[in-house]
């Protein structure tokens, strides 16, 4: 009976984080649809198909932005009549919507405006296009370029970091010749073998030159 008992539990445990799981993995790729009205919201809907989403009717009188705190998405895609620059600007300062593309479908909008919203990070701006049928095309495109963007700028992120630790490996070697008297290459064959022997990059070695002797210059 004991035994039967065991089994159940950890059958129950398993159901209970295989739900945990599934719904882990429906929350990050379902789309997050935020339509002014529920007839926007049903054209895009009716174009996602069988595509795992979750509709907020902005243009509800209760309905308030703090609510996508609970939200996660793969994708979002906003729709009214004119841009919300407002509520771009509160889904940008949330962390995890800044790592997927956001589509604006408005019926006007002004260069200005479309300016405005790309700069922020809007992925696609659509104006006068909420056309059901051209609307999984235009998200793969967002999708693309959104990867692109993300890519380009960890790149950017990279060089500047590498950019970074060659000034500081610089400056180390420099008070390390001025107060050592050796030469450059010999200054920077002891800084690699440092690195080496305690598994640090060069950059953190330098860092830690830099400290010494701001402490004892």
């Amino acid at each position: 009976m004991a035994a039967e008992n065991t089994r159940c539990t950890v059958l129950l445990s398993e159901e209970k984080q295989s739900e945990s799981a599934s719904e882990t993995t429906s929350w990050d790729r379902q789309i997050l649809i935020l339509a002014s009205d529920r007839v926007r919201a049903g054209r895009i809907a009716g174009a996602l198909g069988d595509q795992p989403h979750q509709t907020e009717i902005t243009g509800h009188a209760d309905w308030q932005a703090r609510r996508l705190k609970l939200i996660g998405a793969s994708a979002i895609i906003l729709a009214s009549p004119e841009v919300d620059l407002d509520l771009l600007t509160e889904l940008l300062a949330m962390r995890r919507f800044r790592s997927v593309p956001i589509l604006v479908f408005v019926d006007q909008g002004s260069r200005e405006e479309m300016s405005s919203a790309l700069k922020l990070g809007v992925s696609a701006f659509i104006v006068d296009g909420l056309e059901p049928d051209r609307i999984p095309a235009i998200l793969n495109v967002a999708e693309e370029r959104h990867s692109l963007t993300l890519a380009l700028r960890d790149e950017l992120q990279k060089s500047r970091e590498d950019l970074a630790a060659r000034k500081t490996i610089e400056r180390a070697k420099g008070l390390l010749m001025t107060k050592s008297g050796l030469s450059e290459q010999d200054v920077y064959d002891s800084m690699r073998r440092m690195a080496m022997t305690q598994g640090k990059p060069m950059r953190e070695i330098a860092e830690n030159v830099l400290a010494i002797f701001a402490i004892f210059p």
